[in-house]
C-alpha cells in the first residue's frame, strides 16, 4: 500500500454544504481550502456518494489520489500507529473512536463522556481547563488520566509561585569563577519533553505575569517560549504530543482567585467537574475504607447529601458545602475511632460562620443532629423533613 500523505473523510452538513477532515493528520479542511480547490471538493463528494476515503500520496512534485474503503483506511491506520519507525515529517494520531471504550478506573469517579473526552485530549497533545469546587477531584483526574495513557505528568503549583519568570523561565545566576551565568528552570525541560502532561494546578491563583508568560506556550500555532533572561533571548519550542492541563476554582468563595484573562481560557477546552452523588460517595468510601460500619457510611453520606443540596436551592442557608476530599478525611476520623459527632465538630463545623442563634453552624448542626445515633438505614436517606 501507497505511504499516504493524508486520509480525508468527507460528509454534508445540515445545509448541505461539503466538509472534511484529515483523519490521519487530524485537521480539518477549511472552506477556504475547498474555494481554492474544486478539484478536492469534487473528489471529496465522490468519496462521500461513495462511501469511501479520499486518500493522497506523493507522487513525484505533485499529490496522487485514491479512494479507499473504511477497511483500507482502518488497516492503514492500525499500521502506522504500530509503526516503529514513521516516516519523518509525517503526524500519526489516533482515531477518536480508539477512545469509546476509555472507561475511569474503579477507585476513582468521573463522569464517563467527561472522562474520554479528557482522556483523547490528552492523547492528542490538546489543552484542558478543569474547573469545579475545591476537593472534586480536578488535580486526581489529571495524574488517573495520564497514568491510563502512560504519560508523565509534570506537576506546577501556580497558586504558591510567588516568581512566576524563576519558576517558568528559569534564574540568572552568578559564580565567582565562571561568572554570570542562567539556570533553565524545570517547566522549561518539561515542555520539550514528547507526550508529556503538563499540570498548571491553581491556575486561577495564578500571578497575571504568569498568565502573559504561558500565551505563546498554549497557543496552539505558537507553541513557544522565550528565554529573556538568557543571552540572545533563545526560542523553546513545546515537543509534540505535550497536553497542558490547568484547574481552576471558580466562584465567589474562593477569595485569593482572580478572574482569568480571556484570552488565556480561549487557549484551553473546559471540563466542569461534578460533585458526586451520595450512592457514589458511599461507593466511594466503602471501597476506601471498607472495615467502617456501613450505618455510619451512609449516615455520613446523607449528612454531606443535605448539605450539598441545601447550597444548591435557590435561598440556601448556608454559603460553602462539604468536598470529597472533606468526606474522606471525616471518614479516616472514623476509621480511627472517632464518632460522626466528634468528627464533625472537628472537619464541618469550622467551616461554618457561627454569629448568631440563626447562624450556618447552627443550621448544619441542627441538620447533623438529625442523623447522628440513627440506626435505621430506611430513615437515613428520608431526607423529606429536613
Amino acid at each position: 500500500m501507497k505511504e499516504f500523505v493524508q486520509i480525508i473523510k468527507g460528509h454534508y452538513d445540515d445545509n448541505g454544504v461539503v466538509k472534511a477532515i484529515d483523519i490521519l493528520n487530524d485537521k480539518p479542511l477549511t472552506a477556504d481550502y475547498m474555494k481554492t480547490r474544486p478539484d478536492i471538493k469534487q473528489r471529496v463528494e465522490k468519496a462521500i456518494n461513495t462511501k469511501t476515503y479520499l486518500a493522497t500520496y506523493q507522487r513525484g512534485t505533485r499529490l496522487g489520489f485514491k479512494w479507499i474503503t473504511q477497511e483500507e483506511q482502518t488497516n492503514y491506520m492500525d499500521g502506522a500507529l504500530n509503526d516503529k519507525s514513521p516516516v519523518e515529517g509525517t503526524k500519526v494520531t489516533k482515531l477518536v473512536s480508539d477512545f469509546k471504550h476509555a472507561t475511569p478506573p474503579k477507585d476513582f469517579f468521573i463522569d464517563k463522556l467527561k472522562w474520554k473526552f479528557l482522556v483523547r485530549n490528552i492523547e492528542k497533545g490538546k489543552n484542558i481547563m478543569m474547573t469545579g469546587p475545591s476537593g472534586c477531584g480536578k488535580t486526581d483526574a489529571t495524574f488517573k488520566a495520564a497514568n491510563y495513557l502512560e504519560r508523565e505528568v509534570h506537576y506546577f503549583n501556580l497558586g504558591a509561585t510567588q516568581d512566576p519568570r524563576s519558576t517558568l523561565i528559569g534564574n540568572t545566576h552568578y559564580n565567582k569563577d565562571s561568572g554570570t551565568y542562567f539556570s533553565e528552570s524545570l517547566f522549561v525541560n518539561a515542555i520539550q519533553q514528547e507526550n508529556a502532561v503538563i499540570l498548571l494546578d491553581e491556575l486561577s491563583r495564578a500571578h497575571p505575569e504568569a498568565w502573559n508568560i504561558l500565551m505563546t506556550v498554549l497557543d496552539p500555532i505558537q507553541r513557544y517560549l522565550r528565554l529573556d533572561e538568557k543571552d540572545d533571548s533563545p526560542t523553546i519550542k513545546v515537543a509534540d504530543g505535550v497536553s497542558f492541563i490547568a484547574t481552576a476554582n471558580i466562584g465567589m468563595e474562593y477569595t485569593a482567585t482572580r478572574v482569568i484573562d480571556r484570552a488565556i481560557l480561549d487557549r484551553f477546552s473546559l471540563i466542569e467537574m461534578d460533585v458526586l452523588s451520595e450512592d457514589d460517595e458511599y461507593t466511594l468510601l466503602k471501597g476506601k475504607f471498607p472495615t467502617i460500619d456501613e450505618n455510619q457510611l451512609l449516615q455520613l453520606c446523607s449528612i454531606v447529601g443535605d448539605i450539598r443540596k441545601e447550597i444548591n436551592t435557590d435561598s440556601p442557608r448556608i454559603s460553602t458545602m462539604i468536598s470529597t476530599r472533606n468526606t474522606i478525611e471525616i471518614a479516616e476520623l472514623i476509621m480511627d475511632g472517632f464518632s460522626i459527632h466528634d468528627a464533625s465538630e472537628l472537619l464541618i463545623y469550622p467551616l461554618f460562620p457561627n454569629d448568631g442563634n440563626d447562624s450556618e453552624r447552627v443550621f448544619v448542626k441542627q441538620l447533623i443532629q438529625k442523623y447522628v445515633g440513627n440506626k435505621n438505614k430506611k430513615q437515613l436517606f428520608d431526607t423529606e423533613n429536613i
